[in-house]
């Protein structure tokens, strides 16, 4: 039995007229899909849809007898896909509300961000349903088209997300206490309200500097914070004793920071430790940070940092309309979580 391979390479374009004429031929041949793309160097499922988009209803008479039967025609599937493109070009910038435009723009560029686009775009549409507003998808084409006054730059996540590197080896490094291993099901499963995650905050790593540790509430991604004269592991818990008062923290995890080392000798609180080189076991937290980083960027010095505006900065996340929780802010979960 022989096959036919071919030598073209896939194409992520549209079908052309002639590729559908070349679909109808290897039908009339008797060809099966599968075999069809790979004649034409097409997926299957692309030659699939296109039998669906093209195929029509033929009568056929015969000794006076009407028999129906299907069959793909190119010129049927040409005009199907002629009528789809018309119906389907995208929201054009000059059709948006001028309203809408306008107070985006404002918004995403507010010295405290409280909107990222998608979630003003929700809670825009929410609010004024009879204006015509774009997609989030079409709002970033825009910015990347430089068609809006808003630049990358203005959303930080647009121009920060890098891919992870490899992962390093985890041998020879220490663990300060009880694994995440040993981390119980309902607080991975964020089933459970009052299982923290904590980090730091850099600015600039010389000596001197000041540091704002973070903590994050892992089921409402509720955070609190405040700024440190130092990263020493003293430090961090006399802070931690003061959040211990006033939040309702059952367990905290945490890396294998030199910082964190004294955290086992807190009362009344499980600590668990993250696996050595794996922030992902604490993506809530390094999450937050990431939001934090727009207030205050890398390389930057905490020491002017004031309580007011790290207050502020916090503020303005936790009130911020979050996707993952269908538009609700952490705030508002918070506080639903504690009256419960």
């Amino acid at each position: 039995m022989s096959h036919t391979h071919s030598t073209k390479k896939s194409r992520y374009s549209h079908l052309s007229a002639s590729e559908r004429g070349e679909i109808s031929a290897y039908l009339k041949m008797g060809k099966k899909p599968a075999e069809i793309a790979r004649l034409l160097g097409r997926n299957r499922s692309t030659i699939t849809r296109e039998m669906k988009r093209g195929t029509v209803t033929q009568v056929q008479d015969k000794n006076g007898k009407r028999t129906y039967y299907q069959a793909y025609f190119a010129d049927s599937g040409q005009r199907a896909y002629d009528e789809n493109r018309r119906n389907s070009v995208y929201l054009k910038l000059n059709q948006c509300s001028p309203r809408f435009i306008e107070e985006l723009e404002k918004a995403v560029k507010a010295t405290v961000r409280c909107h990222s686009v998608d979630t003003f775009v929700h809670d825009y549409k929410a609010k004024h349903q009879t204006e015509t507003i774009p997609s989030t998808k079409t709002i970033y084409r825009y910015i990347a088209a430089g068609l809006l006054s808003i630049k990358p730059i203005d959303l930080p996540k647009m121009v920060s997300i890098r891919k992870r590197a490899n992962s390093k080896p985890t041998v020879n490094k220490k663990t300060l206490g009880k694994s995440i291993e040993k981390r119980p099901e309902a607080i991975n499963k964020r089933s459970e309200f009052g299982h923290w995650e904590i980090d730091l905050v850099l600015g600039k790593k010389t000596k001197g500097e000041a540091v704002v540790m973070t903590l994050v509430e892992r089921q409402t991604r509720f955070a609190v914070a405040c700024k440190l004269p130092n990263k020493q592991a003293e430090t961090i818990n006399e802070a931690i004793k003061d959040f211990l008062t006033e939040y309702p923290i059952s367990s905290i995890t945490s890396d294998n920071g030199a910082e964190f080392s004294l955290l086992s000798d807190l009362e009344g609180v499980d600590i668990y430790f993250a696996h050595p080189y794996s922030s992902h076991e604490r993506g809530t937290n390094e999450n937050f940070n990431g939001l934090l980083r727009e207030f205050l960027p890398k390389g930057q010095s905490l020491n002017p940092l004031t309580d007011e505006d790290l207050l502020q900065y916090i503020a303005a996340i936790n009130e911020r309309p979050r996707r993952l929780h269908q538009y609700k802010t952490a705030k508002f979960l918070f506080e639903l979580a504690q009256t419960a």
